[in-house]
């Protein structure tokens, strides 16, 4: 692979917003790629590619040139992947102090420590280590160092898996596979731009991966039932919801951002479903009429989004110490929050993207000492590791109201 001047240098771009000025990966490089129509589908292939093998490596690339202390130096880590990846090294002056030859005969030598193999922060990996063990821990963070797949979720309201497996060959030559124990769950056998799919237009399918599929399912949900999503977001697992309640329950999503409630009103719309209502956080009187009230509330709460560094590598740089202890405070609330919501005898779900203790296990025990939370028990809990599954790493516990 050659890589061109104008794609480096759109690379560059994109890196620099996203590990100096701290936007996420995933809308750099839609805007990257967005402004830069002339580029084909193969040089966006490559930049994409580029991009994030970058973002994933970048202390492992730091090391290697020397610079780990210092100021990134986004030319330096460009270089580490061309020559690692076998390609030929530029005759650019951004490159004229790097030595190829001490790149290839001492990146063997860091790859045995893991911190650098895996491109970790010292915190993560000592955080990692103390909760899972060595052995545990290398395979869980080297199966989140590796490439999501793409993966839907089939809206059976609207079709079946095995008719859309079907149609999705027949129609476009796209390759799909059910995955075992995933119900409503389709595996490309490679990446496709949805968007060219008139069945993704409306509303057959959505993107969302594997064991995120698993997280709506806790709340055994039923037709005719009052449920509350109360971090909804752009509304998957509202959605998600509808489809298990065969659109026949009341779903309430709520969430702090109104652009993310009309993205779930659109999606609504596009998948034919009618049970979701949208409530604002601000609309204070609708939610306080909900006290004790829901058959069931899901928390899928704001987290350090660990469990899906295959997706957003760039986590690992974003996320710190101080960071975590802040979003942990937030789940505190928002569980005190929406667990009194819940009806007695009803269902509370707590899920996190996140493989973390301190946001998962030991939230929950916190939160059943709590007062509120004394009127609760813990039924089950479960981590979906991703070196166990191959997909996202979650989180879900379920908790029954006793009182």
């Amino acid at each position: 692979m050659k890589l061109h001047r104008n794609l480096a240098l759109g690379i560059c771009s994109g890196l620099e917003d996203t590990l100096v000025e701290k936007h996420p990966a995933a809308d750099v490089l839609k805007k990257l790629l967005k402004s830069n129509p002339g580029w084909g589908s193969r040089d966006r292939r490559t930049i994409a590619q580029v991009f994030y093998d970058v973002i994933r490596q970048k202390r492992f690339f730091q090391a290697l040139t020397g610079s780990e202390s210092t100021e990134i130096n986004l030319w330096n880590l460009m270089a580490c992947w061309i020559v690692l990846n076998d390609c030929p090294l530029p005759d650019w002056n951004e490159f004229k102090n790097i030595d190829a030859d001490e790149i290839i005969s001492k990146a063997p030598v860091l790859v045995k420590e893991r911190k650098y193999k895996y491109s970790l922060p010292d915190w993560l990996d000592q955080m990692g280590l103390e909760a899972f063990g060595k052995t545990s821990w290398e395979m869980e963070i080297a199966s989140l160092n590796t490439l999501a797949n793409l993966i839907i979720r089939v809206n059976t309201l609207k079709t079946t898996v095995e008719k859309l497996n079907t149609l999705l060959e027949k129609k476009y030559n796209i390759i799909t596979h059910t995955i075992p124990h995933y119900d409503d769950a389709l595996l490309f056998e490679k990446k496709y731009p949805l968007q060219g799919i008139k069945e993704y237009r409306e509303g057959f399918f959505e993107v969302q991966d594997a064991n995120s599929q698993k997280v709506a399912t806790w709340l055994q949900p039923e037709t005719g039932k009052l449920y509350l999503d109360a971090c909804a977001g752009a509304g998957g697992k509202s959605l998600h919801l509808a489809n298990l309640t065969h659109d026949n329950a009341t779903i309430m999503a709520v969430d702090l951002y109104p652009a993310k409630l009309d993205e779930l009103r659109k999606r609504c719309y596009r998948n034919g479903i009618h049970s979701v209502k949208t409530i604002a956080v601000e609309e204070e009187e609708i939610l306080a009429s909900l006290d004790n009230h829901a058959d069931g509330v899901l928390i899928d709460a704001p987290c350090s989004g660990m469990g899906v560094l295959k997706r957003n590598p760039d986590t690992k740089w974003n996320i710190t110490p101080e960071r975590l202890i802040e979003i942990v405070e937030t789940q505190k609330e928002i569980l005190q929050t929406y667990a009194s919501k819940v009806k007695k005898g009803g269902t509370l779900v707590y899920a996190t993207c996140s493989i973390l203790p301190v946001e998962n296990q030991l939230q929950i025990a916190d939160f059943l000492r709590s007062k509120l939370g004394s009127s609760f028990e813990l039924e089950k809990e479960h981590t979906y590791f991703s070196h166990e599954t191959g997909f996202d790493g979650f989180y879900c516990a379920r908790l029954i109201r006793k009182m």
